[in-house]
């Protein structure tokens, strides 16, 4: 499996989702989301293997770009090596750079518990994170901006959480 195939995959899965992304954001942020994705995969599709990550990072810019670039490099790595997938090293990075745990309403509430399925395969990642996503519409949120909208985002998808989902589904189709 080729980093070529899973960024471009990537960059066609956030052409389609971006406004839904955005939505998703606009409830509880500044609505700019899958805008910001987009921009980062549109750079990172057309980069050279081994620098698809970083280039993405400076695209897209802002905290989310260093966050998802996190989560990215390890793919990345993954992809070129062959090794097993293991995001661990990437979210201890984002829980110390967002100052964020689970439970918080943000990203992690989604890698957490794929990291703790990590062992049991792509699929176990894919639903555990799709579970911990869905959880973010009933939780409050203690950072990130959705803190101070209304009601701290309760009742609202985690649009961060949702692109975890996003990125282990297209890593799992380009595997298959």
């Amino acid at each position: 499996m080729s980093a070529d195939r899973f960024f471009e995959s990537l960059l066609a899965r956030y052409a389609v989702e971006a406004d839904h992304l955005n939505a998703l954001d606009a409830a509880i942020g500044d609505g700019d989301h899958g805008t910001t994705m987009l921009r980062g995969l549109t750079k990172a599709a057309a980069a050279k293997d081994g620098k698809r990550a970083k280039a993405f990072m400076r695209a897209s810019g802002g905290a989310s770009g260093t966050l998802f670039g996190l989560i990215l490099l390890e793919i990345e790595a993954h992809l070129g090596a062959g090794a097993p997938l293991n995001l661990t090293r990437a979210c201890d990075r984002i829980c110390d750079l967002g100052d964020v745990a689970p439970g918080d309403k943000s990203m992690v509430d989604a890698l957490s518990p794929a990291l703790a399925a990590q062992d049991n395969g792509l699929a176990a990642m894919i639903t555990a994170a799709t579970t911990g996503c869905d959880a973010t519409v009933g939780m409050t949120a203690r950072r990130g901006r959705a803190q101070y909208v209304e009601n701290a985002g309760r009742g609202h998808m985690d649009p961060g959480a949702a692109s975890v989902v996003i990125f282990l589904e297209t890593l799992a189709e380009v595997s298959e």
